[in-house]
């Protein structure tokens, strides 16, 4: 084998060790989803989250869902909290709302957010082990040669 093609080979084993550590896995986000007005699950879904049974829920079933949004106050007709996945951001703001014959003013809130369940992500760390291996095998099947 010639030194030419023993670098191309150099080349692409270098390449592929490089996709292999640095790239990983892609998925969408989680949030939570609930409704404080769900009545199977009474109490999960409130403003704070107190005292709550639920976690984020993969968002994979909304095309493109990148954002969580958390809503507050006045929506659909009713009164409470909703959590839900979204593909655009809502952006951050409260608002006070008042229906036509209500005597009072109601303060209707949406938080969005775009980390799973509305927490910093886990950090993802190169796969170290992964980069022993290959850097081996490329020692072993490209360097090693050489030195013949």
């Amino acid at each position: 084998m010639n030194n030419m093609m023993r670098l191309h080979k150099f080349i692409y084993l270098c390449l592929i060790s490089f996709l292999a550590v640095f790239c990983g896995t892609a998925s969408g986000i989680s949030c939570y989803q609930c409704l404080s007005t769900d009545h199977e699950n009474p109490f999960q879904c409130n403003e704070f989250m107190t005292d709550a049974d639920i976690t984020p829920q993969s968002c994979d079933n909304i095309y493109n869902a990148q954002y969580c949004v958390k809503h507050t106050g006045r929506y659909e007709g009713g009164l409470g909290t909703k959590r839900f996945c979204s593909p655009l951001d809502l952006g951050n703001y409260c608002n006070y709302i008042q229906q036509p014959g209500d005597e009072l003013e109601y303060r209707s809130c949406v938080y969005t957010c775009s980390t799973d369940g509305c927490n910093p992500a886990s950090v993802s760390e190169p796969k170290f082990f992964l980069l022993f291996v290959t850097i081996s095998l490329v020692v072993t099947n490209i360097a090693l040669p050489w030195l013949r």
